[in-house]
């Protein structure tokens, strides 16, 4: 077997065992959640850590979970923030929003309306709803980011379409007293920039 052969079987090799770890990971994670559903939190919290440390995004939200609401261990709202930090930066919306709200709030980090901005719009771009609804506040009122209605209104457009019952009721009430403030070439354009976001996120 040529050079070229024993590189192909290294890649295939290399392939099967991260296919294995994935598997494997995705079991462990299962495995978590079954645990944490049915309040074995100390059992939940151990697979959970050893996934997170291992860098699985959906376990270090999960660990973030587990230290903001307390559950099997102390209440602790900056290792909360760690955790959502380190799944944020990987990428996870729910963790994005999560960590938006404290840095919106001042729970578990400082206060900082811009790093809360970011967060939401990070998350608010993958198209999770409450992060939008949030989102439009910052705009609305300019904290954290110029104002802008007309972006205020399309992230409150976009919210209504993801959120269900109540939280769909209040994102379009909030956007009916947005809209008596506005212009209709601001209505207009706030209309084009819905439409520009759909189509460059279509599913």
């Amino acid at each position: 077997m040529g050079p070229a052969g024993r590189r192909g079987l290294r890649l295939g090799a290399a392939v099967l065992v991260a296919l294995w770890a994935s598997c494997a990971a995705a079991q462990d994670f299962a495995a978590g959640m079954r645990a944490h559903l049915g309040k074995n939190y100390s059992e939940s919290q151990r697979v959970f850590r050893a996934l997170a440390d291992a860098g699985d995004v959906r376990s270090q939200f999960m660990m973030g979970t587990i230290y903001e609401q307390g559950l099997g261990v102390a209440q602790d709202l900056p290792a909360a923030a760690f955790w959502y930090r380190r799944a944020a930066d990987g990428g996870n919306a729910s963790a994005q929003y999560n960590l938006g709200v404290f840095y919106q709030f001042g729970k578990g980090v400082t206060k900082d309306p811009v790093e809360a901005a970011q967060l939401l719009r990070q998350a608010a771009e993958q198209g999770h709803g409450r992060a939008q609804n949030n989102l439009s506040t910052f705009y609305f009122t300019g904290v954290g980011v110029p104002r802008d209605v007309v972006e205020a209104w399309k992230w409150l457009t976009l919210s209504a379409e993801d959120l269900k019952g109540k939280g769909r009721e209040i994102a379009l009430d909030n956007r009916t007293v947005i809209e008596r403030q506005m212009t209709p070439d601001e209505i207009a354009a706030a209309r084009r920039r819905v439409d520009d976001w759909r189509r460059g996120h279509k599913r």
